[in-house]
């Protein structure tokens, strides 16, 4: 071999090196330029996955005939957001638990509940929840109103207790009204699910109808004791 096939050997074998040399920094930088897109931006996984045929086969070939493999990994799914209830099941969900509260409490002697349309209704008679003539609350009651301040407590209604009684005149120093009966036994509903069940105050009002709202004519003793009643509200949304 003579001089001059010698220089070119090493001429060629030169501009070999350089051309892997331009080639593998090409193949860094678009890496490295996908690697920001994924890592920047939220991308739609199955363009992606045609995407890396398309760019498998324009620069995956090697010396040798080899390939080289480009793999993409799919987005990483948030394990604590599988599992959660919607919004639209989590409405039904309490529908249903306010049925079969409404079911369960009207088997209660003396108890009816209802859905009404200023919300659920629940009426307790008299006899429940006082003595004849005074506004403290009978502690043999207690059990059961633990019972609607639980139901209270799992819904972000606001609640509405009212006191009714019949048409007998009541005339003593502390009630010298049935207003002021029927007002003092709210207030002191409210005040049990306040102190006891831990009711936010925001969601609790107290009114005293007096005998200004009979569900029957005051004409018998057993009319007279049914309009005798508390009745515990809650309150459709959007009503107070």
């Amino acid at each position: 071999m003579n001089k001059k096939d010698l220089i070119d050997t090493e001429d060629q074998k030169g501009g070999e090196a350089r051309w892997l040399t331009t080639f593998n920094d090409l193949m860094t930088l678009l890496l490295t330029f996908f690697v920001l897109i994924f890592a920047t931006s939220s991308l739609d996984f199955e363009k992606i996955k045609t995407f890396q045929g398309a760019f498998q086969s324009a620069v995956g070939v090697l010396e040798g005939g080899k390939r080289t493999g480009v793999t993409v990994i799919g987005p990483a799914v948030d394990l604590s957001v599988q599992g959660e209830v919607s919004e639209e099941e989590e409405v039904e969900g309490k529908a249903e638990e306010i049925d079969h509260f409404i079911k369960t409490i009207s088997a209660e002697p003396g108890v009816r509940a209802a859905h009404t349309k200023e919300g659920v209704v629940i009426t307790l008679e008299n006899t429940i929840l006082f003595e004849s003539g005074v506004a403290d609350i009978n502690p043999d009651a207690f059990p059961l109103l633990d019972r609607i301040i639980n139901m209270i407590n799992k819904i972000p209604n606001p609640v509405r207790v009212e006191g009714h009684t019949d048409n007998i005149p009541i005339h003593t120093e502390r009630f010298p009204s049935n207003w002021e009966l029927s007002i003092a036994r709210a207030v002191n509903v409210v005040r049990y699910f306040i102190e006891t069940g831990g009711v936010p105050p925001q969601r609790l009002s107290a009114v005293g109808y007096g005998e200004s709202r009979p569900i029957f004519p005051n004409d018998t003793p057993e009319h007279r004791a049914r309009n005798r009643r508390v009745e515990i509200v809650l309150v459709t949304e959007g009503k107070r």
